[in-house]
């Protein structure tokens, strides 16, 4: 049995009753978190789970949102204490940025007791990042009007990453933050078992209108932005109304599970 359990579900912003972006993907005995958003290490005490026992991380792109909990996880992995070698994915241009910051926040890597690697994600390349689960990373436009106005000439920077996960003969999509709906053509052009899709930055008929006739088994609306809160119940008989091929929708609370 696969599982997802959304341990944090907030969008940038703060929303009472919501933690940021986090989501714990169970498959078999492996586990990898995606994406760090805080309090993740207290979420996975929370669901069960000691951060020693964590395969690999996976971070989509550099907002707080999504890293901020990275150190917290750590200091709990060294207390808890692990001994195995963690793997984490990320963007190339936050490698060094961590680095330095676990160093200011007195977690070097000679102190940790455990082998942290940094891996850069490359657009189209394949990584194992446990048994048996294989994320093929793609690109996203969700950066590119922050490049526009903060860099405009920044080549290798603004780097973000949907992920298009392979967990034994199932496969999952996970959106990260879009610029667009557009922008998961490619992941989309087959099948998947289930789509995790943000729903902070567009519209929820743009991205009906996107996904219809798409071929999704489960489709889980994730990271709503702040105006949606409560409407949670409305927005899921939105899109089962609009999209009659997904067999199921689920718009989860913090901390639900669901099965594929």
């Amino acid at each position: 049995m696969s599982s997802l359990q959304f341990l944090g579900t907030g969008p940038g912003a703060p929303v009472r009753g919501k933690f940021f972006s986090s989501c714990l993907l169970r498959h078999d005995a492996s586990l990898v978190l995606v994406d760090a958003g805080e309090p993740c290490s207290q979420r996975l005490v929370e669901a069960g789970v000691s951060s020693a026992d964590i395969d690999a991380v996976l971070l989509t792109h550099g907002h707080s949102d999504h890293t901020a909990g990275l150190p917290m996880f750590l200091q709990s992995a060294w207390l808890a204490p692990r001994t195995k070698a963690l793997p984490v994915y990320l963007p190339k241009e936050l490698i060094a940025p961590l680095e330095a910051w676990l160093c200011a926040v007195y977690l070097p890597p000679s102190l940790l007791g455990f082998e942290l690697s940094f891996h850069s994600w490359e657009a189209g390349r394949s990584v194992v990042a446990a048994k048996d689960v294989d994320v093929m990373p793609f690109p996203t436009t969700h950066l590119d009007s922050l490049r526009r106005i903060i860099d405009p000439a920044a080549k290798e920077k603004f780097e973000i990453f949907g992920l298009d996960i392979r967990c034994g003969a199932k496969r999952v999509v996970f959106s990260s933050d879009l610029g667009a709906p557009g922008d998961l053509d490619s992941a989309l052009r087959t099948p998947c078992d289930l789509l995790v899709c943000e729903l902070s930055h567009f519209s929820a008929d743009e991205l009906f209108a996107f996904l219809a006739g798409k071929n999704i088994g489960t489709l889980v609306l994730n990271h709503l932005a702040p105006e949606h809160a409560g409407a949670e119940a409305k927005i899921a008989e939105q899109a089962a109304r609009a999209l009659p091929q997904v067999r199921r929708v689920v718009v989860p609370q913090d901390g639900e599970k669901i099965d594929f």
